[in-house]
């Protein structure tokens, strides 16, 4: 009995320490956690929360602090299961329950995010947590004025609370009132003058003021507080940039990539101050590297791409690098039907690489299968010409260069026997009829100027306003209808920019806007009358996700196309039978009735969309009988007596019967879709109805605006 007694004993004892050791397991992977998160590396925490939870299931804190981090990474559907299990081992928490409040409120629940926050307030009235939490549900919905009655209420219950003063402090900033925000940014630093995050926004504010030199003292002393504050090391980055010190940032760019290489806005400062120099081979070098770590870091991507067109030949090997990117999109984006999209991403391709003739020939082909025969044939010559072009140029003399011509590749005589067969088939073409090329017509009939402003300092990427614009003008580059230029510089606001479109006889002048955070993305313009400088309209897009960048400029290119009236001209005239600049690719069929009006008299109206033109100068209508891709033909109806209808005057749409269910992939995103009055006539496709449900509202995502995701990011 007395050895079973002692084996008994000795099994309770290495169960006991079974248990122990687990548990203790379980307390260090929790307390390392504690630490990575402290220092806001989420990932890594993470992980040791999930180890401390495999030794023990049951550990309330670790569910809470593994929904923690979670909800800081984003994902906040997974937070909300992670504390649920956190209530379920931790019960009557308020920590838990405000935190519920906080995910709701991302996941876009907002009536069960404030049921939340009251019930905990009923219970416990002085919990400031849950006034913090009422306080974000009133900026998502605008009320700075209430979120800033919450924090205020905050701070009268623990007046030293960081929280509090640091978000009253960004409010106010918000609002305008410098004062209040200085003085709670002082109140902060004199109660937590030891914490890097108190400094670092300290620094923010001043820099949002211009004070760049406060802003700059203010940042150091946030690194020197905490060695591995990445934020605080990024924004004093901006801070040097906005004062041009290119040396010094580059020098503080390089340390911040030796401490950790994935830091992307590292990568982009260096290449932007790189670029400012004028070295700009270096600053394609930084970006080249920098897009290899982090190939989806869309603004220094278009940065790169941007600098590229302006300084390298188009032969040279690097843009061609670049453009692969694009074209591995367009073909992706091909497999799955969104014919927009691909279109775009190869025009991305050819625009910086325009000789690529195995893209140009996929492109052919997605022209092609939309009925664009006659642009699906044009693709084709130019990939023929250019590659004789280049044979010719390769070889040492006349006699090789007949030579290298006779000796044609598989993929040679194949686009020749197409090219051959295409143009059979255009024998019989309105442009065979009338001897017209329609693709050296002269047919831009608006001219739009792009403006922009330019913040203080950007927390993500510097000039992302200039690199914006530039790319809102690059995306109309294939439009022939369309001419779209960008002031090289920030302008000082309305006035200047009316003065620089009035000066330069614009049609209109856009302001952008951009607003970015880490996970979204919102352009806005304002479009105003160049003659008249009253606003016409203003749009904006709102994305998230991958390519969210690309997304908003081709909205920004269909919302200014759908606001612009369908406009053309009169080529040719054989007695009542007229030729007309405008085709199937702008809207054109039987039936569509164009108003003529003489050359030089259609205006922009002095408010609003449309145009505009005096009773006298309407000359006639066309009655369009035949419509090919480019060119169209109709019957004359002259107004009056006398003939006045000559070869130049302007046509504009005055009726364009409808069908029902109609839809025309032809028409989709390269021309101009308004009538005379400014609404669009031209019918929607399939893309844009896909497209349709990336609208924030649909799709039931609220956009979160820069300063709470400041607020969000404080520490309790």
């Amino acid at each position: 009995m007395k050895s079973v007694s002692k084996l008994f004993a000795v099994c309770i004892f290495s169960l006991s320490g079974i248990v122990f050791a687990q548990t203790k397991s379980a307390l260090s992977f929790y307390e390392s956690g504690i630490q990575k998160q402290n220092i806001e590396d989420y990932y890594g925490a993470s992980e040791d929360f999930q180890q401390a939870l495999q030794a023990n299931p049951a550990y309330g804190d670790a569910w809470f602090h593994l929904s923690q981090v979670t909800y800081s990474t984003g994902d906040y559907s997974l937070a909300l299961t992670y504390l649920e299990s956190a209530d379920k081992y931790a019960k009557n928490r308020n920590d838990i329950q405000n935190l519920k409040g906080l995910i709701l409120i991302a996941l876009g629940r907002l009536d069960d995010a404030r049921t939340v926050f009251n019930d905990v307030l009923k219970k416990y009235p002085n919990d400031i947590d849950a006034r913090f939490g009422l306080a974000e549900l009133d900026l998502f919905t605008g009320s700075f004025i209430g979120a800033k009655n919450q924090y205020e209420d905050a701070l009268k219950r623990q007046k030293d609370n960081r929280k509090a003063l640091l978000s009253l402090a960004l409010i106010s900033d918000e609002l305008g009132n410098q004062n209040n925000a200085r003085k709670y940014i002082e109140q902060a630093l004199r109660y937590h003058s030891g914490e890097a995050e108190v400094h670092y926004l300290a620094s923010y504010l001043d820099a949002r003021q211009g004070n760049f030199t406060s802003a700059e003292k203010r940042a150091r002393a946030a690194v020197q507080i905490n060695g591995n504050y990445t934020k605080a090391y990024v924004l004093l980055s901006s801070i040097l940039y906005s004062q041009k010190k290119y040396d010094d940032l580059i020098e503080l760019c390089d340390y911040i990539i030796s401490k950790n290489r994935d830091t992307t806005e590292a990568w982009y400062l260096k290449g932007l101050s790189q670029n400012r120099k004028g070295e700009w081979k270096n600053a394609i070098e930084t970006w080249t590297m920098a897009l290899a770590i982090n190939p989806y870091d869309e603004v220094m991507r278009a940065a790169l791409e941007l600098l590229l067109i302006k300084k390298l030949p188009v032969e040279d090997y690097t843009r061609s690098s670049f453009a692969d990117f694009h074209v591995q999109k367009a073909r992706d984006f091909s497999k799955s039907y969104f014919g927009e999209v691909a279109r775009y991403e190869y025009q991305r391709a050819l625009r910086l690489n325009p000789f690529d003739f195995k893209a140009r020939s996929e492109f052919a082909n997605l022209l092609g299968n939309t009925g664009l025969n006659e642009n699906y044939l044009n693709q084709l010559k130019f990939i023929r010409q250019n590659e004789e072009r280049i044979a010719a140029e390769k070889s040492d003399n006349a006699e090789n260069s007949e030579s290298a011509k006779k000796t044609l590749t598989p993929e040679q005589k194949k686009v020749n026997y197409t090219i051959e067969a295409y143009e059979s088939l255009m024998k019989k073409s309105l442009s065979a009829k009338w001897g017209v090329d329609p693709f050296y017509l002269e047919k831009t009939r608006w001219h739009i100027g792009l403006y922009y402003t330019k913040s203080p300092v950007q927390l993500l990427h510097c000039d992302a306003e200039e690199i914006c614009a530039g790319m809102c003008a690059e995306v109309f580059s294939g439009i022939a209808t369309t001419s779209v230029a960008v002031e090289n510089r920030a302008v000082s606001g309305y006035g200047e920019a009316y003065r620089l479109a009035r000066k330069n006889n614009l049609d209109y002048f856009v302001i952008l806007n951009l607003d970015e955070t880490e996970r979204e993305i919102t352009l806005s313009a304002t479009v105003y009358s160049a003659r008249t400088g009253t606003e016409t309209t203003k749009f904006s897009s709102f994305r998230t996700g991958n390519d969210k960048f690309a997304s908003v400029l081709r909205a920004f290119r269909k919302d200014l196309l759908n606001m612009l009236p369908v406009r053309g001209k009169i080529l040719q005239r054989s007695v009542n039978e007229i030729l007309v600049d405008l085709g199937t690719v702008e809207g054109m069929k039987n039936d569509v009735v164009l108003d003529v009006v003489k050359q030089g008299r259609i205006t922009t109206n002095d408010k609003g969309l449309g145009v505009t033109y005096e009773d006298k100068d309407l000359l006639g209508t066309i009655k369009i009988t035949r419509a090919g891709e480019e060119i169209s033909e109709g019957t004359l109806s002259q107004s009056g007596f006398y003939d006045r209808v000559n070869v130049g005057d302007e046509v504009l749409v005055k009726f364009r019967p409808k069908e029902e269910g109609e839809e025309d992939s032809q028409i989709a995103d390269n021309t101009p879709a308004a009538g005379e009055n400014g609404s669009r006539i031209l019918p929607e496709n399939k893309d844009d109805e896909k497209h349709k449900k990336l609208d924030a509202q649909e799709l039931g995502l609220i956009k979160t605006p820069q300063i709470i995701k400041l607020i969000r990011g404080l520490k309790s």
